[in-house]
């Protein structure tokens, strides 16, 4: 199967702009057919791995570097792992700052709720009387 710029970019919700961005970064190389660009099955599954890459945190660097890598005549398997063990390593710290961050959240909520739950029936101007009844 093959796509041309515009059908390629819904399909993998890209916009044209940023599929030539890749192209220019040599993250991808489409066939020509005249002016237009021919993508392939295959550009499409990388540019799904690229973009997976990227939703993680990945480096336009480290995603030129890999590209730059899987492109040549020999692979270096174990660059090519090392670049995705490294990131890896750095996608679990985040998804480990995001849960902590998360029970702050979560803790804030069952604040509000304990609070919503105390003041159940009462309207506003019963919570204004009772702080104010102290203040007497």
């Amino acid at each position: 199967m093959s796509y041309r710029i515009g059908e390629l970019a819904e399909k993998v919700g890209m916009t044209i702009h940023g599929l030539r961005f890749y192209e220019k970064e040599g993250l991808i190389k489409p066939e020509r057919q005249g002016n237009n660009r021919v993508y392939s099955e295959e550009d499409y599954l990388w540019i799904k791995f690229l973009l997976h890459m990227k939703a993680t945190g990945m480096s336009l660097h480290d995603m030129k570097r890999y590209t730059d890598l899987r492109k040549s005549a020999n692979p270096p398997l174990e660059e090519l792992m090392a670049i995705l063990t490294t990131h890896r390593q750095s996608v679990l710290e985040q998804i480990a700052l995001y849960q902590a961050n998360l029970e702050v959240i979560e803790n804030k909520i069952k604040v509000y709720q304990e609070q919503i739950d105390e003041n159940k029936g009462k309207d506003l101007f019963d919570s204004f009387k009772e702080d104010f009844q102290g203040a007497d």
